[in-house]
C-alpha cells in the first residue's frame, strides 16, 4: 500500500488548527460579548493610529492667505483627518476651503472663538466644537479696571496680576444657549457716547476680525454704563499700525490704554513708553515683561488643552491635523497652539515649553 503524500498531512493538520483557532475566537468574541469574532484589518488599523500633527501655518491676519493655507494642506494631504482653527477667522476660512473642495463632513474641524459662520457649523455638525473666550468681557472689564485705576484703587489688581475670564468648550449640546446669549449682548452695541469732563479709555485689539467686533460692544457697554469715554481701535495692517496708534494715544493724553501686544517681545519699550504716561493694561494676548498694571484674559495654555480634548474626541482613532493661526509672534498664540498639541500627544501640562512650527509631532 502506498504511503499518502506529505503534503495531504500537512493540509489535514492546518485545516484541523484553523478550526481550532476559530472556536478559540468565536468563543473569546462570546465572552467579551462583542458582535464580531473578528475585527477587519481596517479596525486594527484604526486603533493603533498615531496622531499626527504635521505643523502650524500662518497667516498674519490675511484672509486670503488662510484659505490658501487650508487648499495647500488639502492638496498636499489628502488623507487629513482634521483641522484645527486658532483664531476666529480660521476656522471659517477652513470651512469655505472644504465646502470647495467638497470635504466637509469628511474633514474633522475644531474651532477656537465665536465667529457666526463657527457656531453655525456647530449647529448643522461641519464643526465638532470650538472653545470660546469672552471677548465681550475682555472689552468691558479693560474699561472697568482702566475706570477704578484712573480712581486711584489700585486694590483692584491681584497680586498674580491676572484677571482671568476662563475660556469654555462648546458642542453641539450646548451651542443654543451660548449662542442665545451672545446675541443678547450684542444687542447693547452702539457707538459709544461721549462725557464731557470724563476721562477717556483706549481699548487696542491686535487686528481685524469678528472676536473684535464683540470685544467693541463690551468697550461701548461699559462706557455707558460707567459714564467714561471710550475708543476701539484695531490695526489693519500688523504690528507698525498698532506701533502708530498707540504713540498717538500717547500723545493725546488719554487716561488708560488696554492693548493686545501684536508681538511683545519687540514692542517691551513701547509699552513701557505707554505705561510711563498712562495707565496700560494687556488684554486677550500678554507683555509679562513690559511695565502693564495686569493682564485680562484667560490662561491660553489650559485654553489651548481644551481645544486638544476636542480634537481627540473628534478623531478617537488619531489621524493626521494641521493647525491654522494668524501669527506666533504673539503670546497667546503660541501657548495656545502649545496647549492643543500638548493635550493632543497625551504630554504632561508644561507651559514653559514650545515646539517649532514646522515640526511633525508624532503621539498616541
Amino acid at each position: 500500500m502506498r504511503s499518502k503524500p506529505l503534503s495531504v498531512f500537512f493540509s489535514i493538520a492546518g485545516m484541523a488548527l484553523l478550526l481550532v483557532g476559530l472556536a478559540g475566537c468565536n468563543k473569546q468574541s462570546e465572552s467579551t460579548g462583542g458582535n464580531d469574532s473578528l475585527l477587519s484589518v481596517e479596525d486594527k488599523n484604526q486603533e493603533t493610529q498615531d496622531y499626527v500633527i504635521l505643523g502650524t501655518l500662518t497667516d498674519q491676519f490675511d484672509l486670503a492667505n488662510a484659505k490658501a493655507n487650508v487648499e495647500d494642506t488639502l492638496a498636499k494631504h489628502p488623507d487629513i483627518a482634521a483641522m484645527v482653527g486658532l483664531f476666529a477667522y480660521n476656522p471659517p476660512a477652513i470651512l469655505e476651503a472644504l465646502s470647495q473642495a467638497e470635504k466637509l463632513n469628511k474633514v474633522k474641524v475644531i474651532a477656537f472663538d465665536e465667529d457666526d459662520a463657527t457656531l453655525q457649523g456647530i449647529k448643522v455638525g461641519t464643526v465638532h466644537g470650538t472653545v470660546v473666550q469672552n471677548p465681550y468681557m475682555y472689552g468691558y472689564k479693560s474699561v472697568e479696571i482702566l475706570n477704578q485705576l484712573h480712581q486711584g484703587n489700585s486694590g483692584i489688581i491681584p497680586e498674580s496680576k491676572f484677571i482671568d475670564i476662563p475660556a469654555q468648550q462648546i458642542r453641539q449640546n450646548n451651542i443654543d444657549e451660548f449662542w442665545s446669549d451672545l446675541k443678547s449682548k450684542l444687542s447693547g452695541s452702539g457707538n459709544a457716547q461721549t462725557f464731557e469732563n470724563k476721562p477717556k479709555f483706549a481699548f487696542v485689539s491686535n487686528g481685524v476680525a469678528s472676536f473684535w467686533t464683540i470685544a467693541q460692544v463690551g468697550v461701548e457697554v461699559a462706557g455707558k454704563d460707567l459714564g467714561v469715554n471710550t475708543e476701539t481701535l484695531m490695526p489693519a495692517e500688523g504690528i507698525a499700525d498698532q506701533k502708530r496708534m498707540i504713540e498717538d494715544l500717547i500723545t493725546k493724553g488719554v487716561d488708560g490704554i488696554a492693548v493686545s501686544p501684536i508681538d511683545p517681545e519687540n514692542q517691551t519699550d513701547l509699552l513701557n513708553q505707554a505705561a510711563a504716561k498712562t495707565k496700560l493694561i494687556t488684554q486677550d494676548s500678554d507683555a509679562p515683561n513690559a511695565n502693564r498694571l495686569c493682564y485680562i484674559g484667560m490662561d491660553n495654555y489650559s485654553a489651548g488643552r481644551l481645544c486638544g480634548a476636542l480634537v481627540r474626541e473628534a478623531i478617537p482613532n488619531g489621524g493626521k491635523i494641521m493647525i491654522f493661526v494668524g501669527r506666533l509672534e504673539q503670546d497667546n498664540a503660541k501657548r495656545r497652539r502649545q496647549g492643543v498639541i500638548d493635550e493632543i500627544l497625551g504630554r504632561p501640562h508644561d507651559p514653559s515649553k514650545f515646539d517649532p512650527p514646522n515640526a511633525v509631532l508624532i503621539g498616541r
